[in-house]
């Protein structure tokens, strides 16, 4: 009786030990993924979220709308990981890059991934992928992807005498259609011609277009960038002497406000331009908004500076950035959802849901196979401004440290050009002194 009550309690004993251990086993990895959307956007992202923790019922994902504004997202990001409440994965815009690799508080995304995950990136459009990757690392997943687009209003196209399905595709035809516009002006009761944000993302386009730099070192990418291009940028000031002259024409109009994505939409959609510059992103909204408006929407690529300036376009949005500062279980479960977020099936499902351009070659290929864009033209513009771009510095884009000091700089140089009648060639020099000034004070912080 002795042995078989010892024998009871050593197997009581392991049967706990047991126990706990499952318990301590089970306790699940919690992760938390830092967003910009606190609007619908936010429910596919959830459903994704769902999708992936009943395949990993180990693993909680909690989605968190922080900021509907990059920049301040982005710095609550980095006041979290500095007070030790890093967010497992953080979304940070693309202009940002330089700034979030220098910053210490992520890891790049190739010193995580697997090697099976890592082989998924040859399927990512490689423009797309060329912008994340710097000295051997690729430092963030491509997720919600965008270029800019043209919107006209064909019913005013058609009022002007214009063909209603030939959307002016260079600066010339831009120039030449509004000419024919503004003659009805008044009788459309139209503000303008043609607007689109104040915002520097429009510029850059133009400038890879024409395979043009904005920065010393290849665009930042043979070497950190020490010193912008500007002032000696044919290609920049092609596009400001353009810009500034239809402004003076009275065909290009604002909202005064920089950066205004959705002023600039409400100006378009209520009549009154009858051209609009606009973000992929928008497109679905945009769509939905001028049927209920009662009016015919033309949707074609952005226009080139000139028929040849054809060398392509270069990746707006943002990327997925992994937090140094999360233990290892929670670092591959971060990994593991960003791959998760970003593979084909829910690459389909973010595009089709908002108008973000799908990174992957075979979210592409699926959609053409199912006849999506047979339905949909206007989804596949902008996925083929970017497939066909060459990949160079040009298109990989500008990797500076301030980006947002320098994006607010050569905003001002503009606005003084379009709004003051100040000189390009003049605005863009001193905008270069600015820009140079900044870029050596925050590259002094790490020689």
């Amino acid at each position: 009786m002795k042995k078989l009550g010892l024998l009871f309690v050593l197997v009581l004993m392991m049967g706990m030990m047991l126990g706990t251990s499952v318990t301590a086993q089970d306790d699940p990895i919690e992760i938390t993924f830092a967003h910009i959307f606190d609007d619908d956007r936010q429910l596919v992202i959830q459903q994704i979220a769902d999708a992936f923790m009943a395949e990993n019922p180990g693993v909680v994902v909690t989605p968190i709308a922080l900021s509907p504004v990059y920049d301040e997202l982005f710095n609550q990001a980095l006041l979290a990981a500095d007070q030790g409440t890093a967010y497992s994965i953080v979304q940070v815009v693309e202009a940002f890059t330089q700034q979030a690799i220098d910053s210490g508080y992520f890891v790049p995304v190739s010193e995580v991934a697997s090697e099976e995950q890592l082989a998924t990136l040859d399927d990512v459009i490689p423009t797309i992928v060329n912008y994340y990757s710097l000295d051997d690392d690729i430092w963030s997943l491509p997720w919600n992807s965008s270029t800019p687009l043209l919107y006209y209003n064909k019913d005013i196209f058609t009022a002007a005498g214009l063909d209603p399905e030939a959307a002016p595709s260079t600066f010339a035809e831009i120039t030449a259609a509004c000419e024919a516009i503004m003659t009805m002006a008044d009788e459309l009761e139209l503000s303008g011609c043609i607007n689109w944000p104040m915002e520097s993302w429009f510029a850059d386009q133009w400038v890879a277009m024409q395979n043009g730099v904005l920065a010393n070192n290849e665009n930042g990418r043979d070497g950190r960038a020490t010193a912008v291009t500007w002032g000696e940028s044919s290609e920049l000031l092609n596009v400001m002497e353009w810009w500034s002259s239809l402004a003076e024409a009275g065909y290009y109009t604002y909202s005064g406000t920089a950066g205004d994505y959705n002023g600039e939409g409400l100006a378009f959609l209520s009549r009154q331009t009858a051209i609009t510059l606009n973000s992929t992103a928008g497109l679905a909204l945009i769509q939905n908004f001028a049927a209920a408006q009662g009016f015919e929407l033309g949707v074609a690529p952005l226009p080139l500076p000139d028929e040849n300036a054809t060398n392509g376009m270069t990746v707006g949005g943002a990327s997925l950035w992994l937090s140094v500062d999360q233990s290892d279980e929670q670092l591959q479960a971060a990994a593991d959802f960003a791959f998760f977020l970003t593979n084909t099936e829910n690459d389909i499902l973010w595009h089709v849901s908002t108008g973000y351009i799908p990174n992957r070659i075979s979210s592409v290929e699926q959609l053409e196979a199912d006849g999506y864009y047979e339905e949909n033209p206007n989804f596949r513009i902008a996925v083929d401004q970017l497939a066909n771009s060459e990949a160079n510095a040009a298109t990989a884009g500008a990797i500076l440290g301030p980006g947002q000091e320098l994006g607010e700089i050569i905003v001002a140089a503009f606005q003084s050009v379009v709004d003051g009648d100040e000189d390009p060639q003049a605005a863009l020099q001193a905008a270069a002194e600015l820009a140079n000034l900044a870029l050596a004070d925050y590259n002094s912080f790490f020689e």
